[in-house]
C-alpha cells in the first residue's frame, strides 16, 4: 500500500506542477488572472507536502533507499520529472514483488 500511494502522490504532485507553470502561471501574466495561481499554488504545495511525506515514510519503512529519495525529490522539481518518477516508481516496486 504504502508503494501505492507514494505512486499517486508522485503522479498527483507532477500533474499540479504542470498546470500550475503551464496553465496559471500563463493566466496571471497574460490574461490578468492572479486568482489562477491563488488557487493552484497552494493546491500544488500541498501535493508537494503529501508527496514529501510518502517519500520519508517509504524511506523510513524501507521501500526506498537514501538514493532513491533524492532522486524522486530531484524529479519532483523538474516539470514532467513526477511522470518519469511514478513510472520509475512502477517498475521498482513490480521488480521488488517479483
Amino acid at each position: 500500500m504504502p508503494g501505492r500511494m507514494l505512486r499517486t502522490l508522485a503522479l498527483a504532485e507532477a500533474v499540479t506542477l504542470l498546470i500550475l507553470l503551464f496553465v496559471a502561471v500563463p493566466l496571471k501574466h497574460l490574461a490578468g488572472m492572479p486568482e489562477a495561481t491563488r488557487v493552484m499554488g497552494p493546491i500544488h504545495g500541498l501535493m508537494f507536502l503529501a508527496f514529501s511525506w510518502a517519500t520519508i515514510r517509504s524511506l523510513s519503512e524501507g521501500l526506498i533507499v537514501g538514493r532513491d529519495a533524492v532522486r524522486l525529490f530531484i524529479g519532483a522539481c523538474l516539470p514532467f520529472g513526477g511522470i518519469v518518477n511514478e513510472r520509475w516508481l512502477r517498475g521498482k516496486l513490480a521488480e521488488r514483488a517479483a
